[in-house]
This record gives structure tokens, C-alpha cells and sequence, in this order.
């Protein structure tokens, strides 16, 4: 069983790829699978944002998440995303997904009918004993509008309910009281490329980011300068920018796919109600690939 000693270093947050009639292309996400191992990916994340949950049906799901399991058996740990917006909906998708293979559950808040923290503790802690996987919360109040407080993200993982965190969250303190309250039993995930290398001297174990569908190799490359060499880990980063602004220009994954397509590993187009991205955008995406592809792009392209 995957424990929190398992979650480190990079984790890309998967895009699902469609095929040209846009439905969800098993052997393109083998694919990816595949290339992101061999740039050093210790495991990977289908379904979450990225992987457009909330756009798919459960059956497409997955059959994203068999495809997954396929390619990363004997690699590294599936945690498969569950962005369902309350307790039926996501104990199923977790069901699921426990039954395609994954090896734990990357559970976002539920966000609709938004409980206190007693009732946000109360939920998480019954998801895990229904669908008994190990558990890695998903803190993206930008999304949600719901946060976990600190305190309930101590006593989730003092109680082994959760095994760790993606911290998608631009509050440096609160990553830090967080990291202050949590064992060395507890991972926790970085999941803005902006603060990976700050989350890194901040006690992050590892980070689950978009933006290593287009450059693993890159993000490893950072991890292993921060074991060493702070300010050059963070130059590393700041050197990445451009192409953030660029990706995220316009909502995620939209013209992180069509960055996909420009270098070689087509995925389709993000599906409604995302549009593809305007030309501003993809000129934007071009002049900030050219340089990346040529020093951080796979050997065989």
C-alpha cells in the first residue's frame, strides 16, 4: 500500500487526451504515462483539474484510470483524483477507480454544499473508510472556496486518514503552519509551479504539477538542485515563468494542451465549456516553447 513515503518529488497532474471524436484516447494516455516515467516522474495523477474530471462521465473516468494503471504498473503509484462535489458521487468514483487499480485517492473538499471543518473532517474520514484507499487531500480554494483549516489537516493525518496534501494555494504562512503541525508521516505536495521551490525549503516532500506534461525532465532537474543549492534551485525556477504566464493565460487545460500539440505529443482540445486558446495565447505559447523544448525537450524530439 502506497504511505507517504512514496510521495515524493514530481507527480504530474495528467491531462486526459481525446482522440478526434473526442472521446478519451487509451493509447495516447499510455503514452504519456509512459514519457513521464522516463523523465524521472516518481508517480502520476490522472483526473484531477488538469485531467478534466468534472468534464468526463464516470464510465470515461475510468477507463482513463485503467489506461493510467496499465502504463505505470511497476513504475511508480497511481493517485487518481476525485473532484466530485459530494459524498455519493465521489465514494463511487472511488470505488471505481480502487477497482481499475489505482493505489490511492487524491480527494478534493466537497464544494458545493460546503460544510464547517467538523463536517469537512467528518466527510473526508468516511470517504476513507468506505473506499479504504490511502487518501491525499486537495487544497485549491481558487476552485472550491473551501479551505481546510490547519488544525483539521493535523488531525487528519495524526489519525492516518490522510497520508498527505496537494497544496494548490498561494498562502506561503499557511503551507508553513501546516508543515509545523504534521509528522514526518504526512506529505506534503506542492501544487503551484510558481512555489515549488519555496515549498521545497518549506518542507515539501514533493509537488503535483500540470506543466510536466510538457517538461519532466525539467521539474526533476529542480528537485534535485533544492537537495543542494536553494538559490540555484530557485533561479531554475524563475527561468520557467514565461511559459507559466503563457499556460496559464487562459483556464487550465486548454492551452496547456494545445503547448502539447506545438511539441510534438498531440492530446486533443480541452472540452467545453474551456474553447481553445486564442491567438494571443498560442503566440505567447510558441515563444515560450522554443527555448524550453530545445534545452529540456525528450531526446526523440
Amino acid at each position: 500500500m502506497v504511505t507517504s513515503k512514496d510521495l515524493i518529488n514530481l507527480y504530474p497532474a495528467l491531462v486526459t487526451p481525446f482522440d478526434g471524436d473526442g472521446a478519451v484516447d487509451g493509447a495516447a494516455m499510455e503514452s504519456l504515462v509512459a514519457r513521464m516515467f522516463a523523465g524521472g516522474a516518481h508517480g502520476v495523477v490522472p483526473l484531477g483539474g488538469t485531467g478534466e474530471y468534472t468534464a468526463m462521465s464516470p464510465q470515461e473516468r475510468r477507463k482513463a484510470v485503467e489506461h493510467t494503471v496499465r502504463a505505470a504498473e511497476g513504475k511508480g503509484p497511481v493517485v487518481a483524483g476525485v473532484l466530485s462535489p459530494g459524498f455519493a458521487e465521489a465514494a463511487a468514483a472511488g470505488h471505481d477507480f480502487k477497482a481499475a487499480g489505482a493505489d490511492a485517492i487524491m480527494l478534493l473538499t466537497p464544494f458545493y454544499a460546503i460544510g464547517d471543518q467538523r463536517g469537512l473532517a467528518a466527510y473526508i474520514r468516511r470517504f476513507r473508510e468506505t473506499v479504504d484507499l490511502p487518501i491525499v487531500l486537495y487544497e485549491i480554494p481558487v476552485r472550491t472556496n473551501v479551505s481546510l483549516a490547519p488544525e483539521t489537516i493535523a488531525s487528519l493525518a495524526e489519525d492516518g486518514t490522510a497520508i498527505g496534501i496537494k497544496f494548490s494555494n498561494y498562502d506561503v504562512p499557511r503551507f508553513a503552519r501546516i508543515a509545523g503541525m504534521v509528522g514526518n508521516d504526512f506529505a506534503m505536495m506542492g501544487g503551484e509551479e510558481p512555489l515549488v521551490a519555496t515549498h521545497i525549503q518549506m518542507g515539501a516532500c514533493g509537488a503535483v504539477l500540470a506543466t510536466a506534461n510538457l517538461f519532466p525532465r525539467y521539474w526533476v532537474h529542480l528537485f534535485e538542485l533544492a537537495k543542494t543549492d536553494a538559490a540555484s534551485a530557485l533561479r531554475h525556477q524563475l527561468a520557467f515563468q514565461p511559459l507559466l504566464d503563457a499556460v496559464f493565460a487562459e483556464s487550465n487545460p486548454g492551452p496547456l494542451k494545445r503547448a502539447m500539440e506545438m511539441i510534438g505529443y498531440p492530446v486533443g482540445a480541452a472540452r467545453l465549456p474551456l474553447v481553445p486558446p486564442s491567438a494571443g495565447t498560442e503566440e505567447k505559447l510558441r515563444n515560450a516553447l522554443a527555448p524550453m523544448q530545445a534545452e529540456w525537450g525528450d531526446a526523440d524530439n
